[in-house]
């Protein structure tokens, strides 16, 4: 089974820029590559069909004579052995032939057995001997091919020749292509960054950050920019590369402080966007990003310092995808498999960078201006600029260096369809380069050097041979013909070991990060476009037109693109039509079972890849505005009654943030939200409310908030959060288990069918308790029970179902487990008839007062059995004032201080408005002031004569200013008694 044989072993590709120009939102293809698919389409089922009624009507299996004799011998009352003899010919070797390349069948068993049980040895027990591994799968494939070359073919008829000898030669291919890639990874580097410290910040290299766009939306843009702006480096310039020429662009780069560059005419596409914008500054060094690609604060600083040799033309670093790419998307496999590219950038560049060969990525790289000048800028004669410049700087003697740690993330592809573009540019960019640079003939470069780019660009011909893997089967099971002339016992002995080798092995040569089986289903994706695009451009490798990935879009609701997976449709049905008639004849011929056997299970393995490959073009709903980033940050929640909850964020979005709370708290309305980020130094304040929440089996709550009225300071300030640190996407290439990921695959019709879009959970948590009720409807009273209540309403059960109305708002009150009362009010919202005349009521509590709605939350969640965890508060008296923004001047004392609030009293009675924004100064008894930023948040009235205190919240605090108040607050006092911060 070679198609199986070589699974996994041609993902040595590359990843370029993903930005593009003139992107055809119509389809995928051009007019053109459509009417050629078609003709190939329908030539393609002409050819297969008609060879199928051509053979048997005028063909035996045997090439000697025709299909009468099988119709003779159905007539003349022959067996179902005796025609399928006709039809499959007799096998020409026996079940245990006396030798095999040389040598008896026991003892090439023997071998195999040894080959598979050290195999499974090394990557069980020394998983770290990657080495060790490709040398022995080498050897052992290499085995196998000898074996197929010298005793499988069979040569008996022009037809079954032509068939053995296409298999064959894409098994060397394949090999060939294996080889290439083994060399590319033989080495990995780990470099270790170069740090600044000892450098005075002027005598920093000055750096111009470009971030290039052509059509990208402005949402997309924003987080991009921003994140540039918040590098920390002393000496850069940002420069928004607007290729689009949109004023609104101009407008986000002016409101963001960066520089904006544009052009009148954009040719040669980003190549010539980035050569314009050369032209225009003068920095030292030249960082280039994609316009959804956000760096961490920490990037400049480490990577500037590699710079220090002379001869380093440009720095790469991987590219992290923060969303799914469409494979974890749409086949709901993010949990067992990681993002596609990510062999690329943690496997084969490490790789790159051992043999001195790293690639220009298209984004996250940086450069000498001096290099980058010597070659005449970026490259514009291929659409693939990055890979070509790359390649240009090395055969200049320039040096390269990979420093693998994801210090930038971007955006995946939003759907299969701009997953294949993608692809297709990238192939058709890398057979351009054959034809102006081509590797194995470019002066200055190093064998090595010629070999890794050559391997990138050989990857993207795999096309062919993957479509050949998987008709193979079907020349047996339709057609009859002999793919493989050998026994049963011939495949297990050569084939076992060479599966084993590249199945088990290949993750122990990936180093985790990619299982075999995926790259199977990732090739056989785009096998089919990609082979039309590299031929199509051998043919006319003229320079096209760039074609953009769009990133940020958004759908709501599920759409298959059939037309997208046509091709691979049309081959799983053959495959189909080929299993059922291979299993007819295994039930009638069991003389036969080997060869049949063999075909059917590698025509099986075929319909799995093409079911993946077909399912993934099933776009699933992407409602989010904002994705998310998976990170956890201390978080505190100012809660109604003046207490605070602490917890840890799960995910934050540039518009809401879910956290996680060790047990159920009051979360409805709108509440004041703190985020204390050690990792980049910076505290948010903002205001959010709950739209979902549930609670898990372990008592911990989880609820997702929205942010509301957000101001251009809080929305900066969360991509910070979100992207500020680069230790966040360590987690997401780590090592996947084998068998997960296998079964992850295999079960993919059923995870898909038992995978529902969630609709949005709870906004508030219920609890099942048995209460008393009394409603009071049109001047009547009404004895019900509850039997499930919340924050925001409760269930009622009454017994006259006519008493009431949907929408009606009634008085209520309710008796407490604590036998306590409330009277409240509520709205009908849903009514649900019992039989018997009796009615389940859903109410909302409405026009609740601020007494009315605390009152509800003791009940719900009683706080006195230490429900949340609380930031302790210090009954501390310090001096203070308050400075408002007119310059006027508060002055009072301070009653109780917590990390997040203050309890203010003032000399006299104050009147500020919700929300005013003021200065607050704290007079220590050691003669030091600290002076914070807060925020008015209510009034806290004291006993008759005093002023109400104030309730102001600290906002806009770092965390070197929050240690230093801690500090402050548990200083040893006498007087020191921690508490809750209750300011109700």
């Amino acid at each position: 089974m070679p198609g199986l044989l070589f699974e996994g072993t041609r993902t040595f590709g590359l990843h370029m820029d993903p930005d593009a120009r003139g992107v055809n939102r119509k389809g995928l293809l051009t007019t053109m590559q459509s009417k050629v698919l078609k003709v190939l389409l329908t030539f393609f089922t002409i050819v297969v069909m008609g060879g199928v009624i051509w053979y048997f009507a005028a063909m035996q299996p045997n090439a000697t004579s025709d299909y009468s004799s099988v119709a003779s011998a159905a007539t003349e009352s022959k067996s179902v052995a005796e025609i399928a003899s006709n039809y499959y010919g007799e096998l020409t070797r026996d079940v245990f032939p006396n030798s095999s390349l040389l040598l008896p069948w026991y003892v090439q068993a023997a071998i195999s057995l040894f080959i598979i049980v050290l195999m499974v040895g090394i990557t069980t027990f020394f998983p770290q001997s990657r080495k060790l591994v490709m040398i022995i799968t080498t050897l052992t494939v290499a085995r196998h091919l000898l074996w197929r070359g010298f005793e499988t073919l069979d040569l008996s008829s022009p037809i079954s020749t032509s068939v053995g000898v296409l298999i064959y030669g894409s098994e060397l291919v394949a090999y060939f292509t294996m080889l290439l890639g083994y060399f590319q990874i033989w080495g990995q580097t780990d470099r270790e960054s170069i740090s600044l410290s000892n450098v005075l910040p002027s005598q920093l290299p000055s750096v111009d950050v470009f971030v290039c766009t052509y059509n990208e939306p402005l949402s997309v843009l924003y987080r991009s920019l921003v994140g540039c702006a918040s590098m920390d480096y002393p000496n850069k310039k940002v420069y928004l590369l607007d290729d689009g020429n949109r004023p609104e662009m101009a407008e986000l780069a002016r409101k963001l402080g960066v520089n904006y560059i544009t052009r009148e005419e954009n040719i040669h596409a980003k190549a010539g966007n980035l050569n314009n914008a050369m032209l225009q500054t003068n920095g030292d060094l030249i960082l280039v990003f994609d316009a959804d690609h956000v760096p961490c604060m920490s990037f400049l600083k480490e990577v500037v310092g590699f710079f220090h040799q002379k001869d380093l033309a440009f720095v790469q670093t991987p590219q992290h995808f923060f969303t799914q790419d469409p494979f974890q998307r749409n086949l709901v496999a993010g949990e067992v498999t990681n993002n596609e590219q990510d062999l690329f950038f943690h496997v084969i560049q490490p790789g790159n960078d051992y043999w001195g060969a790293t690639f220009f990525a298209g984004s996250g790289a940086i450069f000498r201006r001096s290099a980058l000048e010597q070659i005449g800028g970026f490259a514009i004669e291929t659409i693939t600029e990055d890979v070509h410049t790359g390649l240009r700087l090395h055969a200049k003697g320039w040096k390269s260096l990979y420093y693998n740690k994801d210090l930038s993330a971007g955006l995946a592809q939003d759907s299969f369809a701009d997953f294949i573009k993608q692809r297709l540019r990238w192939g058709k960019g890398m057979t351009q380069i054959l034809f102006h640079d081509n590797p194995l003939f470019v002066r200055g470069l190093t064998m090595a050097q010629r070999l890794c780019y050559f391997a990138g660009i050989w990857y993207f011909f795999h096309g062919l041979p993957r479509i050949v893997f998987l008709i193979a089967p079907l020349f047996f099971l339709l057609l009859g013909l002999k793919t493989i002339n050998s026994g049963f016992m011939e495949i297990l002995v050569y084939y076992l070991p060479s599966f084993f080798c590249l199945f088990i092995g290949y993750t122990v040569v990936s180093r985790g990060i990619r299982h075999s089986f995926w790259s199977e289903v990732y090739e056989t994706a785009q096998c089919i476009y990609l082979m039309m695009t590299t031929l199509m451009t051998c043919l006319s490798p003229g320079r096209s037109k760039f074609r953009v990935t769009p990133k940020g879009t958004m759908t709501d609701r599920l759409n298959f693109n059939w037309q997208i997976v046509l091709p691979q449709i049309l081959i799983a049905g053959l495959i189909f039509t080929g299993l059922m008639m291979g299993a007819f004849r295994a039930i009638y011929t069991p003389e036969y079972w080997g060869g049949i056997f063999t075909n059917l299970f590698w025509a099986l393995y075929n319909l799995v890849l093409l079911l993946g490959a077909i399912y993934v073009a099933q776009e699933r709903h992407q409602l989010r505005i904002a994705p998310r980033v998976f990170k956890k940050i201390r978080a505190e929640l100012r809660l109604l009654d003046g207490t605070i909850a602490v917890g840890n964020t799960v995910n934050i979005s540039e518009s809401g943030v879910a956290i996680v709370f060790d047990r159920p708290i009051p979360i409805t309305g709108t509440v004041a939200l703190k985020i204390l980020d050690w990792d980049i130094n910076e505290s948010s304040v903002l205001s959010v409310q709950a739209v979902r929440s549930s609670v898990d089996r372990y008592g911990r709550h989880f609820v997702g908030f929205r942010v509301v009225n957000r101001t251009e300071l809080q929305h900066q300030k969360l991509i910070r959060h979100m992207f500020g640190t680069a230790d966040v996407w360590t987690d997401y290439h780590a090592y996947t288990n084998p068998t997960q990921s296998f079964m992850g695959l295999m079960l993919t019709p059923l995870r898909l069918a038992g995978s529902v879009e969630k609709e949005a959970k709870r906004r508030a948590e219920r609890f099942r308790a048995t209460l008393s009720c009394m409603v009071e409807v049109d001047g009547r009273s009404i004895i019900g029970y509850s039997d499930e209540h919340s924050e925001t309403g409760l269930s009622v059960y009454l017994k006259d179902e006519r008493a009431v109305q949907k929408g009606q708002i009634l008085r209520i009150r309710v008796q407490w487990e604590n036998e306590n009362i409330s009277d409240l009010t509520a709205q009908v919202m849903r009514m649900e008839s019992i039989g018997g005349g009796q009615v389940k009521l859903g109410l909302n509590f409405v026009n609740l007062t601020r007494e009315q709605r605390l009152e509800v939350i003791r009940q719900v969640y009683k706080p006195w059995d230490g429900l949340v965890r609380i930031a302790p508060a210090v009954n501390k008296f310090v001096r203070c004032s308050l400075r408002l923004e007119d310059g006027q001047q508060i002055h009072g004392v301070s009653q109780e201080i917590s990390e997040m609030a203050l309890v203010f009293t003032p000399q006299a009675k104050t009147v500020l408005h919700p929300d005013q924004k003021l200065a607050v100064v704290l007079y220590w008894d050691d003669e030091t002031v600290s002076t914070f930023r807060g925020i008015f948040i209510d009034v806290l009235e004291n006993r008759p004569g005093q002023p109400p205190s104030l309730i102001i919240y600290f906002d806009h605090m770092d965390i070197k200013t929050l240690d230093a108040l801690s500090q402050k607050l548990h200083e040893p006092i006498e007087s020191k008694a921690f508490h809750t911060l209750n300011v109700v």
